[in-house]
């Protein structure tokens, strides 16, 4: 049974970002190479703080820690539009004693129009799908379908919606669905995904860059296995703009033309342990 989410101590959390925008030693800064225009002076929007703060906590609870933060008169908002129409909202935030940011924040939000653009984010959605493949493929398992939403008979009728794959091998059937966005995986679309592979009697897994402390649970319930990988992939010949994220963000982005060795590994014994 599925029991439902953790609690954190919001004041703990509170400190810890408040940190972030305080010292420039704070373990969010030590990852990776260094970032040459992101530290504790910039402004960041939102959802940055959120992902970049995701392995100690989930998006909300950092969502929160910011919101109080804003409260408490530390940190002020920056509200800005972006988009062709310029209709899509977006807030950054920085120290309240912070001068100057104009020039700053329109620079970060010509990048963010860049890795937002739907074309390209449809081409990195399919370009992992593709990466994925490969790895099933490779190890020879049989990929029954591809954006499907039928399997031996069984229809999913609820929506219109579809997994990316049905592969098998050694008598284990699963449901596949590939996500590389920054944001989770959509709850509702989590669940009714979960909710499909149950209906056609086969394993979910999903390949996910990221996922809530929630829907690990709700996989482990399922026998499934949510494959984290982290970094959000682009296309080959976007290293400019990859570089350009991390250096102004520390986004986790990378450009891969394989799926590393160890989520490979990770997926592998997962498969081998269902078949024993």
């Amino acid at each position: 049974m599925v029991t439902g989410r953790r609690r954190f101590d919001l004041n703990s959390v509170k400190r810890d970002v408040k940190s972030f925008f305080q010292d420039n030693n704070h373990w969010a800064y030590q990852y990776g190479s260094k970032a040459t225009s992101c530290d504790k002076d910039s402004a960041f929007y939102k959802k940055q703080i959120q992902v970049i703060f995701e392995g100690p906590y989930p998006h909300d609870v950092t969502g929160k820690a910011v919101n109080e933060l804003l409260k408490d008169n530390f940190l002020r908002e920056e509200p800005r539009v972006f988009g062709k129409n310029k209709n899509v909202p977006i807030i950054f935030v920085c120290r309240r004693d912070r001068r100057y940011m104009a020039a700053e924040i329109k620079n970060r939000i010509q990048i963010v129009e860049e890795f937002s653009d739907e074309e390209l984010n449809e081409g990195c959605g399919k370009y992992a799908q593709i990466l994925f493949s490969n790895i099933f493929e490779k190890n020879q398992f049989n990929i029954v379908d591809r954006n499907t939403n039928t399997y031996k008979g069984k229809k999913w009728t609820t929506s219109d919606k579809d997994l990316d794959f049905i592969i098998e091998k050694n008598g284990v059937a699963y449901g596949v669905e590939v996500k590389n966005t920054f944001d989770y995986m959509p709850q509702d679309e989590f669940e009714e995904k979960l909710d499909m592979c149950q209906s056609f009697g086969i394993l979910p897994l999903f390949p996910l860059r990221f996922a809530s402390p929630y829907q690990y649970e709700m996989m482990q319930y399922a026998n499934g296995l949510a494959l984290i990988f982290k970094s959000r992939i682009f296309l080959p010949g976007n290293r400019r703009l990859v570089n350009d994220i991390w250096n102004n963000f520390r986004l986790p982005v990378t450009i891969w033309d394989c799926i590393p060795d160890p989520i490979e590994k990770i997926f592998l014994r997962y498969h081998i342990g269902n078949v024993k």
